[in-house]
């Protein structure tokens, strides 16, 4: 069954409530101490609340605020709001405290899961799961916050969490070990299928994870090597075998011009393979899935996934709380594969009328990349699995719950959750295979240029999406890959966090991090791009607690 978000927060306000939102609180181990550890349920339990780190992967679609895909409206949701406005100082906290509550419990896990009555080849697998999830942690932590206190052992008194900040190196190397250390003793399934615990994690999520972390810190022959070991594990992408008429029942004919039959059923094979992936019914026989962060409709004890809430216009009872901006819709290709030449702002705006379109404005809507339709709500287009009937508006001066750019997510919105608040089953994917054959493409071109292999990774992602393969001719040089590669990047992970470590690692967030406009063309965020932000500044609380925190915040310019 499901890794359930139900066990995570019984044990998250019962054994493990020393692990509080305050790092400096004084474990509390009473109950474990006394009466835990006793049997291999025990350390079945404990073992998911280490689970706890992944509980809320949904949120890691508010990291997309952070950068030009995507815009966060309500600063009480999120930090996202606030840094890409610039209003980044340490009154805010990106993370910080609740990934070391996380490690806090992940380490009392490991300090404490030899009191239990497991076998041996059992606890060695319980050991390497928290070591890798630790890892992890560890590695999104430095890649926020850039030097870090690197604390590995349990501990019982405050003053032991108050030691130098570790250098950011060291911390990706501690991570990169750990989870080598891990992949021996990680099975590559389970025998609950790869349906059933996509959540936890396998020796192919712990090569996904060293793909990641290789990448982002440019050790690009070792990215291609993790690359490959997820390569050779059998995953694939998620393909749907056939399209039914509900799969048909949004007309994009006034869109596309299918050139026959056969070309109108491939590109609704790539919307319904693309879109559906992400879909809760699609779970028990989805090969994409690498790790995942799994959901329950069972909101007596938690939330399950907010994002059917979170990211439908105000029309279909969403908040329009991450909206899709103009420069992520302007990303997307044509449907021959070219590059899409957007009309300027000023003209948008007089093509849109506040509502009143007429056939210009809706041409930039005409023959366009798959992934579009199957990610974005924009005017006119229809979403009838969703909403019998339903069409797209939007104008300026709307309710609260409305878009302020002009666009909202289709991606990432399970139809059969759209009376749902706060509480859909469907999984968010942490990683799925497509992020591992794009990981695979850039690094092996940064490595030795283009060749077919290349390719061959960036054809297969296309394919699924019903879209044409990669240019070979025009794109041979490593340059020109390089940016191909990273606009496919941003396509198909679009929503799914990773461009903010994206933007950052390729040096190219003062240049996109613009003011954003909607559809007439007004403001509806001034951007502000500072170099220090690419390190987000430790919440003062921290340097108030720990005040071996002081220089290296100074030295990220905080």
């Amino acid at each position: 069954m499901k890794r359930s978000n139900l066990y995570i927060s019984i044990l998250s306000v019962g054994l493990f409530m020393s692990c509080s939102k305050k790092l400096e609180l004084t474990p509390n181990d009473t109950i474990s101490t006394g009466s835990f550890w006793k049997s291999s349920n025990d350390a079945r339990l404990a073992l998911n609340a280490c689970y706890g780190y992944l509980q809320y992967g949904f949120n890691y679609a508010y990291d997309d605020g952070k950068t030009d895909n995507t815009y966060a409206q309500y600063p009480w949701e999120s930090t996202a709001t606030y840094v890409s406005a610039g209003n980044v100082d340490p009154s805010i906290d990106a993370g910080y405290a609740s990934r070391y509550q996380s490690i806090r419990t992940l380490n009392y896990f490991l300090a404490n899961i030899d009191k239990a009555p497991v076998d041996d080849q059992t606890k060695k697998q319980y050991i390497a799961e928290a070591r890798a999830i630790r890892a992890f942690a560890y590695y999104e932590l430095t890649a926020t916050f850039g030097p870090v206190p690197l604390i590995k052992a349990q501990y019982n008194d405050p003053s032991e969490t108050a030691v130098e900040p570790t250098p950011q190196a060291d911390v990706i190397n501690f991570a990169i070990t750990e989870l080598q250390a891990a992949v021996p003793d990680l099975p590559a399934s389970y025998s609950g299928g790869t349906g059933n615990e996509t959540g936890r994690i396998t020796s192919g999520a712990a090569w996904a994870m060293l793909t990641r972390i290789q990448l982002h810190y440019a050790k690009y022959a070792d990215a291609v090597a993790s690359a490959q070991k997820v390569m050779g594990m059998g995953y694939e992408l998620f393909r749907v075998a056939a399209v039914s008429a509900a799969d048909m029942s949004d007309d994009f004919s006034t869109f596309v011009d299918f050139a026959d039959a056969a070309d109108k059923d491939k590109f609704y094979k790539g919307l319904s393979s693309y879109e559906q992936q992400f879909w809760a019914a699609n779970e028990q026989s989805n090969p994409e899935i690498i790790l995942a962060s799994q959901a329950i409709t069972n909101s007596s004890y938690s939330w399950g996934n907010g994002l059917n809430t979170l990211l439908p216009t105000s029309a279909l009872g969403g908040w329009s709380s991450i909206t899709p901006t103009q420069s992520l819709v302007n990303a997307y290709w044509n449907r021959n594969g070219s590059s899409f030449v957007p009309q300027t702002p000023a003209t948008r705006a007089i093509n849109f009328n506040d509502g009143n379109a007429n056939a210009a404005f809706y041409a930039e809507f005409k023959n366009r990349d798959t992934r579009l339709y199957a990610s974005i709500q924009f005017p006119s287009a229809t979403w009838n699995r969703y909403s019998p009937g339903f069409t797209f508006t939007w104008k300026s001066g709307a309710n609260n719950n409305n878009s302020k750019t002009g666009y909202n997510f289709r991606k990432l919105v399970d139809p059969v959750y759209n009376t749902t608040e706060w509480d859909g089953a469907q999984d968010f994917p942490i990683i799925r295979y497509a992020e591992i054959l794009l990981a695979y493409a850039e690094a092996k071109n940064e490595v030795s240029g283009p060749d077919a292999s290349i390719f061959d990774a960036l054809d297969d992602i296309r394919d699924r999406a019903g879209m044409p393969a990669v240019n070979r001719a025009a794109n041979n040089t490593k340059e020109a890959l390089r940016e191909l590669i990273r606009n496919e990047r941003r396509i198909e992970l679009a929503g799914e966090g990773q461009r903010y470590y994206d933007i950052r690692r390729w040096n190219i967030a003062a240049a996109v991090m613009t003011g954003i406009t909607d559809l007439n063309n007004s403001s509806v965020q001034a951007r502000v791009w500072n170099n220090n932000f690419v390190l987000m500044p430790y919440p003062q609380s921290a340097v108030d607690r720990n005040a071996k925190l002081k220089t290296a915040q100074a030295a990220k310019g905080y």
